[in-house]
């Protein structure tokens, strides 16, 4: 094989890979990868209260921007992330600051969370979500929500698309 050829061949896997992992959270039951907008980041933290002793959570951490922002605020930051190569990128951004897991998110222990993170999807993935947060987590915790509400929780501060949810 020649050298051209094994550069189009190791292109062609790159791009490959790069395409199924915008759907690989999907199709292990997740949701797709978006960013979250900075603006939305600084405010989710200001509503959810965080303080410095607590410990936060973000489910679906992506490339780690939820967590290198909570970590100026929270010395306990903790994310996870399905996807190998968004987990390398959050571990590498944020891995001295946070710790960054790689795995899926209903298969992980959460109950020393104050404070949980998600920007999912509406319906199926979220109510999955909050169901794991009711069962895994203390009376108390705070759920933060970008974009879409999360059915059966109690809202306790809503702003904009950012919505702020009580564990009971």
């Amino acid at each position: 094989m020649s050298d051209l050829a094994l550069i189009y061949a190791a292109a062609a896997m790159m791009g490959t890979y790069f395409v199924a992992s915008l759907f690989w959270p999907m199709l292990t039951g997740g949701a797709g990868y978006t960013t979250t907008p900075r603006d939305a980041v600084a405010e989710a933290l200001s509503l959810s209260r965080l303080r410095r002793e607590e410990t936060f959570y973000d489910l679906g951490c992506g490339t780690g921007e939820v967590l290198i922002e909570a970590s100026k605020v929270c010395d306990h930051v903790k994310g996870i992330e399905v996807e190998p190569l968004r987990w390398l990128i959050s571990w590498i951004r944020a891995g001295r600051k946070a710790r960054v897991i790689l795995g899926d998110l209903f298969s992980q222990d959460i109950s020393d969370a104050d404070v949980v993170f998600i920007f999912q999807y509406r319906g199926k993935i979220n109510s999955r979500i909050a169901e794991k947060i009711r069962h895994g987590t203390r009376r108390g915790t705070r759920v933060v929500s970008y974009l879409h509400p999360v059915e059966d929780m109690k809202l306790i501060r809503r702003q904009n698309e950012v919505f702020v949810y009580e564990v009971e």
